[in-house]
Protein backbone atom coordinates (compact mmCIF):
# COMPACT_ATOMS: atom_id res chain seq x y z
CA UNK A 1 0.00 0.00 0.00
CA UNK A 2 1.22 3.70 -0.74
CA UNK A 3 -0.09 6.58 0.88
CA UNK A 4 -1.12 9.46 -1.52
CA UNK A 5 0.34 12.05 -0.59
CA UNK A 6 3.96 11.26 -0.06
CA UNK A 7 3.99 8.05 -2.13
CA UNK A 8 5.90 5.93 0.56
CA UNK A 9 5.32 2.28 0.66
CA UNK A 10 3.33 1.16 3.74
CA UNK A 11 2.36 -2.68 4.90
CA UNK A 12 -0.90 -3.44 3.78
CA UNK A 13 -2.42 -3.61 6.82
CA UNK A 14 -0.96 0.12 8.04
CA UNK A 15 -3.56 2.90 8.49
CA UNK A 16 -1.27 6.03 9.16
CA UNK A 17 1.35 7.07 7.20
CA UNK A 18 4.69 7.40 9.01
CA UNK A 19 6.19 9.82 7.41
CA UNK A 20 3.38 12.62 6.68
CA UNK A 21 0.71 10.74 9.54
CA UNK A 22 -2.02 11.36 6.53
CA UNK A 23 -4.58 8.56 7.03
CA UNK A 24 -3.91 5.55 5.28
CA UNK A 25 -7.03 4.74 2.20
CA UNK A 26 -6.76 1.43 0.34
CA UNK A 27 -6.90 1.38 -3.48
CA UNK A 28 -10.78 0.31 -4.51
CA UNK A 29 -10.06 -0.59 -7.73
CA UNK A 30 -7.94 -3.53 -5.82
CA UNK A 31 -11.11 -4.09 -3.53
CA UNK A 32 -13.41 -5.46 -6.34
CA UNK A 33 -10.95 -8.74 -7.04
CA UNK A 34 -9.27 -9.54 -3.30
CA UNK A 35 -9.85 -11.84 -0.74
CA UNK A 36 -12.43 -11.88 1.91
CA UNK A 37 -9.67 -10.85 4.46
CA UNK A 38 -9.15 -7.36 2.33
CA UNK A 39 -13.24 -6.92 2.31
CA UNK A 40 -12.86 -7.43 6.10
CA UNK A 41 -9.84 -4.79 6.43
CA UNK A 42 -12.06 -2.43 4.68
CA UNK A 43 -14.82 -2.38 6.79
CA UNK A 44 -12.39 -2.17 9.71
CA UNK A 45 -11.24 1.06 7.29
CA UNK A 46 -14.21 2.70 7.46
CA UNK A 47 -14.62 2.11 11.33
CA UNK A 48 -11.49 3.45 11.40
CA UNK A 49 -11.72 5.91 9.33
CA UNK A 50 -15.06 7.34 10.77
CA UNK A 51 -13.75 7.23 14.31
CA UNK A 52 -10.11 9.18 13.35
CA UNK A 53 -11.84 11.70 11.25
CA UNK A 54 -12.42 14.85 13.75
CA UNK A 55 -9.49 14.41 15.17
CA UNK A 56 -7.32 14.52 12.19
CA UNK A 57 -9.44 17.89 11.53
CA UNK A 58 -8.47 19.04 14.84
CA UNK A 59 -5.17 17.59 15.21
CA UNK A 60 -3.28 16.57 12.16
CA UNK A 61 -4.86 19.53 9.88
CA UNK A 62 -3.26 23.01 11.87
CA UNK A 63 0.26 21.06 12.47
CA UNK A 64 0.72 20.53 8.06
CA UNK A 65 0.38 24.50 7.66
CA UNK A 66 2.46 25.90 9.97
CA UNK A 67 5.36 23.76 8.97
CA UNK A 68 4.61 25.19 5.71
CA UNK A 69 4.65 29.13 6.72
CA UNK A 70 7.55 28.72 8.46
CA UNK A 71 9.34 27.92 5.51
CA UNK A 72 8.11 30.50 3.28
CA UNK A 73 8.89 33.34 5.39
CA UNK A 74 12.34 33.91 4.29
CA UNK A 75 10.90 33.60 0.28
CA UNK A 76 8.18 36.17 1.45
CA UNK A 77 10.64 38.51 2.68
CA UNK A 78 13.09 38.16 -0.14
CA UNK A 79 10.02 38.93 -2.60
CA UNK A 80 8.62 41.69 -0.69
CA UNK A 81 12.63 43.49 -0.54
CA UNK A 82 12.94 42.57 -4.78
CA UNK A 83 9.98 44.42 -5.25
CA UNK A 84 10.06 47.15 -3.26
CA UNK A 85 13.82 47.52 -5.22
CA UNK A 86 12.17 47.26 -7.93
CA UNK A 87 9.90 49.54 -7.47
CA UNK A 88 12.55 52.05 -6.44
CA UNK A 89 14.90 51.24 -9.72
CA UNK A 90 11.79 51.76 -11.65
CA UNK A 91 10.84 55.18 -10.02
CA UNK A 92 14.57 56.31 -10.72
CA UNK A 93 14.48 54.93 -13.67
CA UNK A 94 11.71 56.97 -14.81
CA UNK A 95 12.49 60.14 -13.25
CA UNK A 96 15.84 59.88 -15.26
CA UNK A 97 13.87 59.40 -18.20
CA UNK A 98 11.57 62.95 -17.43
CA UNK A 99 15.06 64.50 -17.06
CA UNK A 100 16.96 63.38 -20.08
CA UNK A 101 13.16 64.97 -21.49
CA UNK A 102 13.20 67.88 -19.96
CA UNK A 103 16.50 68.34 -21.13
CA UNK A 104 16.40 67.49 -24.60
CA UNK A 105 12.95 69.81 -24.63
CA UNK A 106 15.02 72.49 -23.21
CA UNK A 107 17.83 72.24 -26.33
CA UNK A 108 15.02 72.22 -28.78
CA UNK A 109 13.50 74.90 -27.26
CA UNK A 110 16.63 76.69 -27.04
CA UNK A 111 17.52 76.01 -30.62
CA UNK A 112 14.41 77.98 -31.67
CA UNK A 113 15.01 81.01 -29.21
CA UNK A 114 12.59 80.43 -27.09
CA UNK A 115 15.34 80.79 -23.92
CA UNK A 116 12.48 81.20 -21.56
CA UNK A 117 10.49 77.94 -21.98
CA UNK A 118 14.02 76.14 -21.94
CA UNK A 119 15.18 77.86 -18.50
CA UNK A 120 11.49 76.58 -17.13
CA UNK A 121 12.28 72.74 -18.51
CA UNK A 122 15.69 73.25 -17.64
CA UNK A 123 14.98 74.16 -13.59
CA UNK A 124 12.46 70.97 -13.44
CA UNK A 125 15.42 68.98 -14.53
CA UNK A 126 17.99 70.61 -12.17
CA UNK A 127 15.14 70.34 -9.19
CA UNK A 128 14.86 66.61 -9.98
CA UNK A 129 18.49 66.04 -10.45
CA UNK A 130 20.80 68.70 -8.42
CA UNK A 131 23.60 66.76 -9.14
CA UNK A 132 23.23 66.07 -12.90
CA UNK A 133 26.28 68.58 -13.87
CA UNK A 134 25.08 68.35 -17.89
CA UNK A 135 21.55 69.59 -16.76
CA UNK A 136 23.89 72.33 -14.27
CA UNK A 137 26.02 73.49 -17.72
CA UNK A 138 22.73 73.57 -19.78
CA UNK A 139 21.48 75.61 -17.42
CA UNK A 140 24.05 78.27 -17.18
CA UNK A 141 23.96 78.42 -21.07
CA UNK A 142 20.46 79.16 -21.51
CA UNK A 143 20.89 81.83 -18.92
CA UNK A 144 23.26 83.73 -20.47
CA UNK A 145 21.21 83.73 -24.01
CA UNK A 146 18.32 84.70 -22.17
CA UNK A 147 20.59 87.68 -20.69
CA UNK A 148 21.52 88.32 -24.25
CA UNK A 149 18.20 88.48 -25.45
CA UNK A 150 16.70 90.54 -22.76
CA UNK A 151 19.47 92.79 -23.95
CA UNK A 152 18.37 92.90 -27.29
CA UNK A 153 14.59 93.51 -26.56
CA UNK A 154 16.09 96.75 -25.06
CA UNK A 155 17.86 97.37 -27.58
CA UNK A 156 15.09 97.03 -29.92
CA UNK A 157 13.24 99.68 -27.31
CA UNK A 158 15.97 102.06 -27.72
CA UNK A 159 15.19 102.16 -31.09
CA UNK A 160 11.76 102.65 -30.99
CA UNK A 161 12.34 105.83 -28.84
CA UNK A 162 14.82 107.36 -31.26
CA UNK A 163 17.68 106.85 -28.84
CA UNK A 164 20.10 105.66 -31.59
CA UNK A 165 23.48 106.22 -29.52
CA UNK A 166 22.18 104.09 -26.69
CA UNK A 167 20.92 101.45 -28.98
CA UNK A 168 23.97 101.29 -30.28
CA UNK A 169 26.10 101.60 -27.31
CA UNK A 170 24.17 98.66 -25.87
CA UNK A 171 24.55 96.91 -28.92
CA UNK A 172 28.06 96.98 -28.98
CA UNK A 173 27.90 95.25 -25.33
CA UNK A 174 25.96 92.11 -26.44
CA UNK A 175 28.33 92.19 -29.58
CA UNK A 176 31.29 91.65 -26.87
CA UNK A 177 29.86 89.13 -25.17
CA UNK A 178 28.72 87.05 -28.15
CA UNK A 179 32.36 86.23 -29.66
CA UNK A 180 33.10 83.80 -26.69
CA UNK A 181 29.96 82.29 -27.36
CA UNK A 182 30.26 79.61 -29.78
CA UNK A 183 27.03 76.79 -28.79
CA UNK A 184 24.41 76.57 -31.41
CA UNK A 185 21.70 78.23 -28.63
CA UNK A 186 23.13 81.54 -29.30
CA UNK A 187 22.30 80.99 -33.23
CA UNK A 188 19.00 82.85 -32.62
CA UNK A 189 20.64 85.98 -30.41
CA UNK A 190 23.01 85.84 -32.95
CA UNK A 191 20.35 86.50 -35.61
CA UNK A 192 18.64 89.11 -33.70
CA UNK A 193 22.27 90.72 -33.38
CA UNK A 194 23.05 90.62 -37.34
CA UNK A 195 19.72 92.63 -37.75
CA UNK A 196 19.56 95.08 -35.35
CA UNK A 197 22.90 95.77 -37.13
CA UNK A 198 21.53 96.13 -40.09
CA UNK A 199 19.01 98.58 -38.47
CA UNK A 200 21.11 100.73 -36.62
CA UNK A 201 24.13 101.12 -39.46
CA UNK A 202 20.48 101.77 -41.84
CA UNK A 203 19.34 104.74 -39.10
CA UNK A 204 22.82 105.97 -38.54
CA UNK A 205 23.62 106.02 -42.77
CA UNK A 206 20.85 107.77 -43.01
CA UNK A 207 21.05 110.68 -40.42
CA UNK A 208 24.59 111.05 -42.21
CA UNK A 209 24.46 111.32 -46.11
CA UNK A 210 21.53 113.56 -46.35
CA UNK A 211 23.54 116.41 -45.57
CA UNK A 212 26.58 115.12 -47.57
CA UNK A 213 27.66 116.79 -50.57
CA UNK A 214 31.12 114.74 -51.29
CA UNK A 215 31.24 111.92 -53.67
CA UNK A 216 34.03 110.42 -51.28
CA UNK A 217 32.44 110.82 -48.00
CA UNK A 218 29.49 109.08 -49.95
CA UNK A 219 30.80 106.36 -51.32
CA UNK A 220 32.23 105.42 -47.97
CA UNK A 221 28.59 105.46 -46.45
CA UNK A 222 27.38 103.13 -49.42
CA UNK A 223 30.09 100.58 -48.44
CA UNK A 224 29.35 100.43 -45.01
CA UNK A 225 25.62 99.32 -46.41
CA UNK A 226 26.30 97.43 -49.06
CA UNK A 227 26.55 94.04 -47.70
CA UNK A 228 23.53 94.25 -45.39
CA UNK A 229 20.46 92.66 -46.30
CA UNK A 230 16.60 93.59 -46.05
CA UNK A 231 14.27 96.41 -47.21
CA UNK A 232 15.77 99.40 -45.29
CA UNK A 233 19.31 98.80 -46.40
CA UNK A 234 18.38 98.33 -49.93
CA UNK A 235 16.15 101.49 -49.92
CA UNK A 236 19.08 103.36 -48.13
CA UNK A 237 21.57 101.68 -50.78
CA UNK A 238 19.24 103.14 -53.67
CA UNK A 239 19.21 106.52 -51.87
CA UNK A 240 23.12 107.28 -51.88
CA UNK A 241 22.98 105.59 -55.76
CA UNK A 242 21.04 107.90 -56.77
CA UNK A 243 22.73 111.07 -54.92
CA UNK A 244 26.37 110.37 -56.01
CA UNK A 245 24.69 109.92 -59.66
CA UNK A 246 23.55 113.58 -59.19
CA UNK A 247 26.68 114.96 -57.66
CA UNK A 248 28.64 113.17 -60.29
CA UNK A 249 26.68 114.40 -63.34
CA UNK A 250 26.98 118.23 -61.67
CA UNK A 251 30.14 118.15 -61.11
CA UNK A 252 31.35 116.67 -64.57
CA UNK A 253 29.19 118.73 -66.84
CA UNK A 254 30.42 122.19 -64.90
CA UNK A 255 34.38 120.34 -65.74
CA UNK A 256 32.85 119.89 -69.42
CA UNK A 257 31.94 123.40 -70.04
CA UNK A 258 35.45 124.62 -68.76
CA UNK A 259 36.76 122.55 -71.54
CA UNK A 260 38.23 120.34 -68.46
CA UNK A 261 37.78 117.01 -70.08
CA UNK A 262 39.88 114.49 -68.35
CA UNK A 263 38.85 116.13 -64.74
CA UNK A 264 34.85 115.30 -65.97
CA UNK A 265 35.70 112.55 -67.47
CA UNK A 266 36.85 111.45 -64.21
CA UNK A 267 34.08 112.89 -62.39
CA UNK A 268 31.64 111.07 -64.74
CA UNK A 269 33.47 107.62 -64.06
CA UNK A 270 33.28 108.73 -59.89
CA UNK A 271 29.58 108.31 -60.36
CA UNK A 272 28.96 105.17 -63.00
CA UNK A 273 31.56 103.05 -60.40
CA UNK A 274 28.17 102.84 -58.18
CA UNK A 275 25.66 104.14 -60.64
CA UNK A 276 26.75 102.29 -63.81
CA UNK A 277 22.83 101.91 -64.56
CA UNK A 278 21.98 105.73 -64.53
CA UNK A 279 21.24 106.53 -67.90
CA UNK A 280 21.35 110.36 -67.58
CA UNK A 281 25.16 109.93 -66.34
CA UNK A 282 26.12 107.49 -69.11
CA UNK A 283 24.52 109.75 -71.72
CA UNK A 284 26.74 112.50 -70.05
CA UNK A 285 30.04 110.19 -69.93
CA UNK A 286 29.26 109.52 -73.36
CA UNK A 287 28.94 113.21 -74.26
CA UNK A 288 32.00 114.18 -72.66
CA UNK A 289 34.42 111.58 -74.67
CA UNK A 290 32.94 112.69 -78.11
CA UNK A 291 33.52 116.61 -77.09
CA UNK A 292 37.17 115.51 -75.69
CA UNK A 293 37.77 113.99 -79.22
CA UNK A 294 36.78 116.57 -80.63
CA UNK A 295 38.55 118.80 -78.99
CA UNK A 296 42.14 116.90 -79.28
CA UNK A 297 41.69 116.89 -82.71
CA UNK A 298 41.18 120.59 -82.88
CA UNK A 299 43.33 120.98 -80.32
CA UNK A 300 45.98 119.32 -82.43
CA UNK A 301 45.41 121.40 -85.45
CA UNK A 302 45.41 124.36 -83.65
CA UNK A 303 48.74 123.19 -82.45
CA UNK A 304 50.09 122.46 -86.22
CA UNK A 305 48.60 125.61 -87.24
CA UNK A 306 50.42 127.08 -84.36
CA UNK A 307 54.01 125.40 -84.62
CA UNK A 308 53.81 126.16 -88.62
CA UNK A 309 52.88 130.29 -87.74
CA UNK A 310 55.91 130.20 -85.43
CA UNK A 311 58.12 128.41 -87.87
CA UNK A 312 56.75 131.38 -89.99
CA UNK A 313 57.09 133.92 -87.47
CA UNK A 314 60.55 133.19 -87.13
CA UNK A 315 61.43 132.99 -90.39
CA UNK A 316 60.41 136.53 -90.72
CA UNK A 317 61.94 137.73 -87.66
CA UNK A 318 65.02 135.97 -88.62
CA UNK A 319 64.72 137.17 -92.36
CA UNK A 320 62.85 140.15 -92.08
CA UNK A 321 62.51 141.62 -89.15
CA UNK A 322 62.99 145.45 -90.73
CA UNK A 323 61.35 147.02 -93.50
CA UNK A 324 62.56 150.03 -95.15
CA UNK A 325 59.62 152.27 -95.13
CA UNK A 326 61.13 154.98 -97.12
CA UNK A 327 65.03 156.52 -98.12
CA UNK A 328 65.31 160.19 -98.76
CA UNK A 329 69.01 161.54 -100.51
CA UNK A 330 69.33 165.20 -101.21
CA UNK A 331 72.44 167.19 -102.50
CA UNK A 332 73.22 170.29 -100.34
CA UNK A 333 75.01 173.16 -102.17
CA UNK A 334 78.44 171.97 -100.26
CA UNK A 335 77.93 169.10 -102.93
CA UNK A 336 77.21 166.90 -99.42
CA UNK A 337 74.76 163.99 -100.01
CA UNK A 338 72.78 163.90 -96.98
CA UNK A 339 70.51 160.56 -96.74
CA UNK A 340 68.11 159.46 -94.43
CA UNK A 341 65.41 156.59 -94.27
CA UNK A 342 62.91 155.36 -91.78
CA UNK A 343 62.23 151.85 -91.12
CA UNK A 344 59.87 149.17 -89.36
CA UNK A 345 60.21 146.42 -86.66
CA UNK A 346 58.32 144.42 -88.67
CA UNK A 347 59.58 140.84 -86.05
CA UNK A 348 56.41 139.71 -83.77
CA UNK A 349 59.38 140.82 -80.92
CA UNK A 350 61.68 143.81 -80.22
CA UNK A 351 64.80 144.09 -82.27
CA UNK A 352 67.70 145.97 -80.80
CA UNK A 353 71.61 147.05 -82.54
CA UNK A 354 70.09 147.39 -85.78
CA UNK A 355 72.90 148.09 -88.63
CA UNK A 356 72.64 149.37 -92.00
CA UNK A 357 75.03 148.66 -94.74
CA UNK A 358 74.68 150.67 -98.38
CA UNK A 359 75.95 151.88 -101.37
CA UNK A 360 76.22 155.50 -102.95
CA UNK A 361 76.06 155.86 -106.75
CA UNK A 362 76.22 158.64 -109.35
CA UNK A 363 74.32 159.12 -112.18
CA UNK A 364 75.86 156.41 -114.20
CA UNK A 365 75.64 153.68 -111.92
CA UNK A 366 79.32 153.94 -110.22
CA UNK A 367 80.02 153.27 -107.00
CA UNK A 368 81.01 156.02 -105.13
CA UNK A 369 80.84 154.78 -101.84
CA UNK A 370 79.75 152.07 -99.50
CA UNK A 371 79.31 152.06 -95.61
CA UNK A 372 77.60 151.11 -92.66
CA UNK A 373 75.20 153.30 -90.46
CA UNK A 374 73.26 152.71 -86.77
CA UNK A 375 69.54 152.71 -86.48
CA UNK A 376 68.44 154.56 -84.06
CA UNK A 377 66.91 153.96 -81.26
CA UNK A 378 69.38 151.26 -80.43
CA UNK A 379 66.18 149.27 -79.38
CA UNK A 380 62.98 148.74 -80.73
CA UNK A 381 59.44 147.20 -80.05
CA UNK A 382 57.75 145.35 -82.27
CA UNK A 383 55.84 147.51 -84.82
CA UNK A 384 57.75 150.76 -83.68
CA UNK A 385 59.56 152.48 -86.28
CA UNK A 386 63.15 153.99 -86.22
CA UNK A 387 65.34 155.44 -88.30
CA UNK A 388 69.04 156.39 -89.33
CA UNK A 389 71.05 159.29 -90.99
CA UNK A 390 74.10 159.44 -92.80
CA UNK A 391 75.99 162.01 -94.97
CA UNK A 392 78.55 161.35 -97.61
CA UNK A 393 80.61 164.92 -98.50
CA UNK A 394 82.13 166.02 -101.98
CA UNK A 395 79.27 163.69 -104.27
CA UNK A 396 78.74 166.57 -106.79
CA UNK A 397 75.97 164.34 -108.75
CA UNK A 398 72.32 165.36 -107.97
CA UNK A 399 71.55 162.19 -109.66
CA UNK A 400 73.69 160.52 -107.02
CA UNK A 401 71.08 157.18 -105.28
CA UNK A 402 71.47 155.00 -102.17
CA UNK A 403 70.93 151.60 -101.90
CA UNK A 404 70.61 149.88 -98.85
CA UNK A 405 72.50 146.62 -99.20
CA UNK A 406 71.70 144.80 -96.17
CA UNK A 407 70.46 145.16 -92.44
CA UNK A 408 71.29 143.12 -89.11
CA UNK A 409 69.49 143.25 -85.78
CA UNK A 410 69.35 141.06 -82.76
CA UNK A 411 66.10 139.61 -81.74
CA UNK A 412 65.12 140.62 -78.02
Amino acid sequence: MYCHHCVREHDADAVYCSRCGRLLEPEKRNIQHGTEAQAAALDEWDMAKDQAGPALETKLLPERPAGKLVGLIPLVLFIGIAALLLSYYLYEAKLNDRVLKWQESARQEALAGKYEDAFKQLNKAADARPDFKPVQADLKIVEEALSLNRSITEVEQRLNSDDLDEASTLLEQVKSKLRSREEAVFGNVREQVDNLTTRVTVLQVSAEFETMENIDDLAREYNQVKSLTGDEALALRKKIVAKIADLSYAEADSLRKKKNFTAAITAAQKGLIYASDNEKLTKLYDQIVVEKKNFEQAEQQRIEQAMQMAAEEDLLNQTAAVKVKHVNAELDALGDFNVTGELLNAATRPIYSVSIEYTVHDSKGNVITTGKVDATPSYIEAGETFSFTFVVHHVQDENATVAIDHMTWYLD
